[in-house]
């Protein structure tokens, strides 16, 4: 069973999945992306001895990084990097990763047997030569070794073991299972589907996993089109989480051209065959427990926050589809969003009605989506992050148990007025 264990950065014992690039191809950041995020692939996990698996070195890395110096961690680093191929967006973000730099750390690296000559040491060598960039791999002095791997290899690293098995994918790929006493975690990113050898592989990697990551860069008509670009659909993440009895499906590797709402209608038609799907998201956080998967984002964001204390309510579906109503308090507020602090819900990803009860004779409701979540302490409050949508709407409090027409639409004009006045 997975509990809690303050001595631990991340709070828990127990085997936890950090997203910190969920992106494929080349990263993408703009208002369109900002909430699932828009760095390329990199995944942390952490095994019950708090040891850290870092899966692909795209420019999420340089998050990763960055949370790992504010830690403040005395002495080296434990941890691994496993790569699964070679392409840009898996490997930007090392010469930019501070740990790599510091002597006292060892950071073994393993992954595919390149095609080009020098194995991977040389492949890693290339982003760096001359003249693209300013220092060479050499001065990386916390990478002290680099471990082919072929398909099918097992072996143990800290207190885990790892499974790598090769996918479908131009130049090669590998895919991988991390297997702890507390959870299995499977990778299977860019992998196209409808090669037999591939698809078997898939299917070994995710038998029985706690938690998929999935390749869903595609629609399925998308694919029809891109058939030879080595990359999978969300409708074929579902069909490998059902053949292989996995828990939590993620779809992930997100296409750069898909913005945030884009990938939640691929979120929500998984779901409707597959309930336990998640799409990846930033500082979105995983932890295998006994009889089910927490989802959970970082601890609180770092920067400015306009503070407020005002009461409010909060509306919406819990992941089963069940209503929830609960008190909250709304901690910050700007005209795009609030911070609110209540008790334990898991809307995450769900679509709520925030209600702002201090304003005198009126009550101002605002839509949105969950984007963050995150527990408050030991106890069951919980924090959460709401991005609100362009809709809202002013209500009379008096007259709160009648908000619509008699149409049953919500009154036009003032939706309106309160949307004016949030813009």
């Amino acid at each position: 069973m997975t509990t809690f264990d303050p001595s631990r950065e991340d709070g828990y014992v127990g085997t936890s999945l950090t997203f910190w690039g969920v992106r494929g191809s080349v990263p993408a950041f703009d208002l369109r992306t900002w909430r699932y995020g828009g760095n390329t692939a990199c995944l942390e996990v952490r095994t019950p001895s708090g040891a850290r698996i870092i899966i692909d070195g795209g420019t999420g890395l340089r998050g990763l990084g960055h949370y790992i110096r504010m830690e403040g961690l005395r002495g080296s680093v434990k941890a691994c990097l496993l790569l699964s191929h070679y392409h840009w967006d898996h490997i930007q973000g090392l010469p930019f990763f501070p740990m790599l730099y510091d002597p006292h750390n060892s950071l073994p690296l393993y992954g595919l047997r390149p095609e080009s000559p020098g194995g991977m040491e040389g492949a890693l060598q290339g982003q760096m030569s001359r003249p693209y960039f300013p220092v060479d791999l050499s001065v990386l002095a916390a990478a002290r070794s680099f471990n082919d791997l072929v398909d099918g290899a097992r072996l143990p690293i800290f207190d885990a073991v790892i499974e790598a098995r090769s996918l479908n994918h131009p130049q090669g790929c590998l895919g991988f299972r991390i297997e702890t006493q507390e959870g299995i975690v499977a990778y299977a990113s860019d992998t196209e589907p409808g090669n037999i050898a591939g698809d078997r592989n898939v299917r070994m990697l995710a038998r029985d996993a706690d938690v998929l990551i999935y390749d869903a860069q595609f629609d399925p008509d998308e694919l029809e089109r891109r058939h030879g670009w080595g990359h999978s659909t969300w409708e074929e993440g579902v069909r490998v989480a059902r053949d292989a009895g996995v828990r939590d499906l993620v779809l992930f590797h997100h296409d750069p051209e898909a913005d945030d709402s884009m990938i939640d209608d691929r979120l929500q038609n998984a779901r409707k065959l597959w309930p336990q799907t998640w799409a990846a998201a930033e500082g979105m956080v995983l932890s295998c427990q006994q009889g089910g998967v927490k989802c959970s984002s970082l601890a609180p964001r770092i920067g400015p926050r306009p503070s407020a204390r005002l009461k409010g309510r909060l509306s919406g579906r819990r992941r089963d589809g069940s209503p929830f109503h609960a008190p909250v308090s709304v901690e910050n507020l700007t005209v795009k969003g609030a911070y609110v602090m209540g008790a334990d819900v898991e809307p995450f990803h769900s679509e709520v009605e925030l209600e702002l009860s201090d304003w005198g004779t009126k009550s101002v409701v605002l839509g949105g989506k969950v984007v963050r979540f995150e527990r408050a302490g030991r106890g069951s409050h919980v924090g959460m992050g709401i991005v609100f949508s362009s809709q809202g709407r002013v209500t009379d409090r008096q007259s709160r148990g009648s908000r619509s027409g008699s149409n049953g639409r919500p009154r036009g004009r003032s939706s309106r007025r309160n949307s004016d006045n949030l813009s």
